[in-house]
């Protein structure tokens, strides 16, 4: 899948033109694998039968069943006589993540076929029990390599201290793969015993054996390793040096300091200089053993660590996009002051920085407190905040200078704006450089600094101060201080076209009234470009009285230009500043003239009965009991908001299809009960389309709420799934008995949106309990998008599950989605064995988004206040069978929409190929593969 982001993404209607492969959009039941009726019996009566070939291929077919009817036969088979029905079955079991299914093959470990032996350790490490994995010890002398590694390997992922012992009288094997995964089985089983057994094995003879004792090592979090992993920092293999140098990163042993501090000042070239090393051992070169010390010291984070890092400072570029050791320093910053953290260079690793990596949480200087250990186990204060601000009043390097004022503005430390601003000022802070600081900083009050240079001599700081200002801005907080100084240059003829559009741009931040007044007379300017840009500024903030009207009419009038885009750009800013007085205009033209461009005029529409309506409790008084003026003046309004939404209403009948959704969507939005009202009645009785559209409206009606559990059990999926999610938005704990059952229904949208609206609703009603209680047995689910979702409810209700079920699934369950779900649910926790499986993760995964995503993980903050109204267009982005790009949205095309929070919501895109999501959490939101077509 890929996604394009359109410029708009940033307005409140964010339109999301997401990308997929016309494959993946095909219609559900186009993408699942069909049986007929009578064949699970058939497979059932041919595993039972007396002819082993016969038997053999109805194991091979085992996998295409139902879950329920899968695991029924996969146990009764599983003592088959025929070798290559077992093997077939097992395979099925591990598919099917069958329970308990290791007890069923413990018998196979004494088989004289290697195969079978094999088959076991696989079924066993998939779905591990204490008595199975126990019974592993004995296949630890196995005659085969191979099935000693399985052995090793199962015994590793089940994390059972019974297993420590068998695996420790086995680290000295024969054969070198398998002494590895005995060491990273050590590593993943985390018991204090394995310490001073596996110190020996650094110096082995086979440099992979090397390489896993460094990282079960700072996997083990012990003092005791830390010896041994400096004199790994000389070790003759350079993927040695990595993990021994990250290891010693998770112990945050300040003793190592001086050591790591080593491998950072050589140059690059210089980190083979080592007696005996080589620098072709694999594909490991000495600037990643550089960034590894890097980012060790930045995990470190102690006084001297912040030294050695302020000092590479010194060779760093900082004009580059992204830097190693500003990336430490962040890291360093984002280190929690703490008055004592525990044993010298203990503690267990903290959260989101597994092999390497910045976390990702906290503000400057502080942050969410994270588990770890400072070396030493004296009180440590967090000093590289205070380290930074002393390098900029002293006389740095110009290098320096703009390295810190850069981490400065990423760790957003306010504390740090006047020391940024006099370096600039003392000429020690390249200019650029310090825009782009002041706006990573993103602190209002560096505004009028930035302001100063918007008209300086280099374009290169003009165009960084117009930039940094545009960041610092926020239309919901008007502030007209850029107004005049952006209207000078803009005006002004030798401003480079680029620079007018960003500085229309930046006047559109401002969300202050002169600024539109600026904006208005260029609504028709010749450049293409900046009549876009314009258009999109007049639509940052709603301007009242006339010249809100003015901008209106402007933008209406746009929406009859030649250029799509054009008309686009006017649309989506009419959604997000149109006045109620703009709706019936609208209307009139969606439903009555044809040649209009009925896409753009439904997005307006949609936006702008979002601001009509909602004015019935005023009219509860009615005007006969009004008490004054004003009260009668709004029961008059709320009459015309109610006739507005019949109108809207009435409409629906008539209008054709490409303005059907889009009435119907303006009626979600549009506030008050009268709306709410017509899109419950219209349910009753509308065709399988309109009830789709219906029950993804009325996420915007919580009084509807009946219409909305009358839907949950259409018989259409797709009406049932958007419901379902709808109900997510705005039941309450009384829809939880009627979701919890949904999590059993055959369509996997339907199903996964439950798991998604069971954390939502969980999450409102503050009853977490609740949560786990639907949401943990789902997460056998054989769905990857029910298991996805699941977690993802589970952490949106802050809920867990009793047992290693999250940590199992980011270890073993094969779909991408469920991974990153259970990195994020596992980052939300605080366990040492939490901690410990995210850092395995990241060293392990071979998905690369996965591994990052668990070297990032950090616990979700606080969800920032505000949502935002997001409509998605299912793009696909390959070439049609005449060989032309698609670029036309697709109707009714399945989708699974990806919001900021992890949830996952699932579903058919409507006639359009439109996907109205309300209330998203502020953040990015992409499109993932419809669920009909994973696996």
């Amino acid at each position: 899948m890929r996604r394009s982001v359109s410029p708009l993404r940033r307005l409140p209607l964010v339109l999301a033109v997401a990308a997929a492969s016309a494959a993946a959009l095909a219609p559900p039941g186009d993408a699942a694998a069909f049986l007929w009726p009578n064949v699970p019996e058939q497979i059932a009566r041919a595993l039972a039968s007396g002819d082993v070939s016969e038997r053999r291929l109805a194991a091979t077919r085992v996998v295409d069943l139902a879950p329920e009817t899968a695991l029924r036969l996969i146990q009764k088979g599983m003592s088959d006589p025929d070798v290559e029905v077992r093997l077939h079955l097992a395979a099925a079991a591990v598919r099917f993540r069958m329970p308990r299914a290791g007890d069923l093959v413990i018998e196979w470990l004494a088989e004289g076929d290697a195969r079978l032996r094999l088959a076991a350790c696989d079924v066993i490490r998939a779905a591990p029990t204490d008595r199975s994995v126990v019974a592993l010890g004995r296949v630890l002398g196995d005659p085969d390599p191979h099935v000693r590694l399985a052995a090793a390997a199962a015994m590793g992922a089940a994390g059972l201290p019974e297993a420590v012992s068998p695996l420790l009288g086995h680290l000295d094997d024969t054969a070198p793969e398998v002494r590895a995964e005995v060491v990273r089985a050590l590593g993943r089983i985390a018991d204090a015993r394995a310490v001073v057994p596996l110190i020996g094995k650094v110096q082995d003879s086979i440099p992979e054996v090397r390489r896993a004792t460094a990282r079960a090592l700072g996997e083990l979090g012990d003092a005791r390793a830390v010896s041994a992993l400096i004199l790994a920092l000389q070790d003759a293999s350079q993927d040695v040096r990595v993990e021994a140098v990250t290891a010693l990163g998770r112990l945050r042993s300040d003793e190592a300091t001086s050591a790591i501090a080593d491998l950072v000042k050589a140059s690059p070239g210089a980190l083979g200089a080592y007696p005996g090393s080589r620098s072709a051992d694999s594909g490991t070169s000495s600037n990643d053993v550089r960034e590894a010390a890097l980012r060790a010291l930045g995990r470190i984070g102690s006084e001297a660590a912040v030294r050695v890092l302020l000092a590479a400072l010194a060779k760093d570029d900082p004009a580059a996009p992204r830097s190693a050791v500003r990336d430490a320093l962040v890291s360093a910053g984002r280190l929690p002051a703490t008055p004592a953290d525990g044993a010298a260079g203990g503690g267990a690793p903290q959260a989101g920085a597994a092999g390497g990596g910045a976390p990702q949480a906290g503000a400057a200087g502080g942050g969410a407190p994270q588990a770890g250990a400072a070396g030493g186990g004296a009180p440590r204060k967090n000093t590289a905040v205070p380290a930074l601000i002393a390098a900029l009043a002293a006389a740095p390097s110009a290098s320096t200078a703009a390295g810190a004022a850069l981490v400065l503005g990423e760790l957003k430390a306010t504390e740090g704006l006047p020391a940024i601003v006099r370096g600039m000022q003392r000429g020690v802070v390249p200019l650029r450089h310090g825009l782009r600081a002041l706006g990573a900083l993103g602190d209002p009050a560096a505004l009028p600094s930035v302001l100063e240079l918007l008209g300086d001599a280099d374009p290169s700081v003009r165009r960084e101060a117009i930039r940094a200002a545009t960041v610092l801005l926020d239309p919901a907080r008007p502030d007209g201080r850029a107004v005049d100084p952006a209207h000078a240059l803009l005006v002004d003829p030798a401003t480079p076209p680029d620079e007018q559009v960003a500085l229309v741009e930046l006047l559109g931040r401002t969300g202050s009234p002169r600024a539109q007044a600026v904006l208005l007379p260029l609504a028709k300017a010749r450049s293409a470009p900046l009549r876009l840009a314009v258009i999109e500024a007049l639509g940052a903030a709603r301007a009242a009285g006339k010249l809100g009207a003015a901008v209106d009419a402007a933008l209406l009038e746009a929406l009859d230009d030649e250029s799509a885009d054009v008309r686009l750009r006017a649309a989506v800013s009419l959604s997000r500043v149109a006045g109620p007085g703009s709706a019936r205009a609208l209307l009139q033209r969606l439903t009555v003239a044809a040649e209009q461009d009925r896409g753009a005029l439904g997005i307006a529409l949609s936006g702008a009965l979002s601001r009509a309506g909602g004015r019935e409790a005023k009219d509860a008084k009615g005007a006969k009991d009004a008490k004054d003026a004003k009260d009668a003046k709004d029961a008059g309004r709320a009459a015309d908001d109610g006739d507005l939404a019949r109108d809207v209403a009435a409409a629906v009948a008539s209008a054709p299809d490409a303005a059907r959704d889009a009435l119907l969507e303006g009626l979600g939005r549009m506030p008050g009960q009268a709306a709410g009202a017509a899109l419950a009645r219209m349910a009753a009785a509308a065709p399988i389309d309109d009830r789709r559209k219906i029950a993804e409206a009325l996420a915007g009606h919580p009084e509807a709420g009946a219409a909305l559990r009358k839907l949950a059990g259409d018989p259409d999926p797709g009406v049932r799934a958007n419901a379902i999610w709808s109900l997510g938005a705005v039941g309450d704990r009384d829809a939880l008995p009627l979701l919890a059952p949904l999590l059993k229904d055959p369509d996997a949208a339907v199903a996964g949106n439950a798991a998604g609206a069971i954390g939502r609703v969980a999450a409102r009603a503050g009853q977490p309990a609740r949560a786990a209680a639907a949401l943990c047995g789902a997460l056998s689910d054989a769905r990857p998008y029910v298991r996805a979702n699941a977690l993802a409810g589970l952490t949106v209700a802050r809920a867990r599950c009793d047992g290693a079920a999250a940590r199992d699934l980011l270890a073993r369950d094969p779909a991408e989605a469920v991974r990153l779900a259970a990195a994020d649910h596992l980052a939300q926790g605080g366990a040492d064995a939490d901690r410990r499986a995210l850092a395995r993760c990241a060293g392990e995964d071979r998905n690369a988004t996965v591994a990052s995503r668990c070297a990032q993980a950090a616990p979700r903050p606080a969800p920032p206040s505000g949502a935002e109204d997001v409509v998605v267009f299912v793009v696909p982005f390959d070439a049609g069978r005449d060989g032309s790009a698609r670029d036309a949205p697709l109707p009714r095309a399945p989708f699974a929409l990806v919001r900021a929070d992890g949830l996952m919501r699932l579903g058919v895109a409507d006639r359009r190929g439109e996907v109205f999501e309300r209330g998203a959490p502020p953040g990015p939101i992409r499109l993932a593969v419809p669920a009909p077509l994973v696996k």
